[in-house]
């Protein structure tokens, strides 16, 4: 799957971690497939760059030291006309934030250390359905 349809700009995916080697290492996989990358360090930039800009996957840590990946999605999809759909990451993989990742409403919530193949797939499905999809 091509990250940008003929004619088309690159969707951008909103990369938001506190970890600095984990941004940079998930927006070089992301990046060589094409995909427009945008980096927060905390979940009130990620906000503020949603708020800004059009963003069409957001990609989020679970603890971060101001809002977790779960307070950050709501205050944007408060906040913003159009909420991008939403993957949580963690290295908590616990059942409470599983079962929170389930109740907030991502798309999907994947461990860490990432998997950086499962990751794109879920990015490639994400755009799939939500933006080429006919139905």
């Amino acid at each position: 799957m091509v990250a940008v349809a003929e004619g088309r700009t690159p969707y951008k995916i909103l990369i938001t971690d506190d970890d600095a080697a984990c941004r940079q290492s998930v927006s070089d996989a992301l990046a060589a497939n094409g995909y427009q990358t945008v980096e927060a360090s905390c979940g009130r930039e990620a906000i503020e760059v949603a708020m800004r800009r059009l963003v069409h996957v957001l990609i989020v840590d679970m603890n971060m030291p101001d809002l977790s990946g779960v307070e950050t999605l709501a205050i944007i999809r408060r906040e913003v006309a159009t909420p991008p759909p939403s993957i949580l990451m963690s290295a908590d993989a616990s059942e409470d934030v599983i079962r929170r990742a389930l109740q907030a409403q991502f798309y999907s919530f994947i461990p860490k250390p990432l998997q950086l193949g499962i990751l794109r797939h879920v990015v490639q499905e994400i755009i799939r359905r939500t933006y080429e999809s006919d139905t």
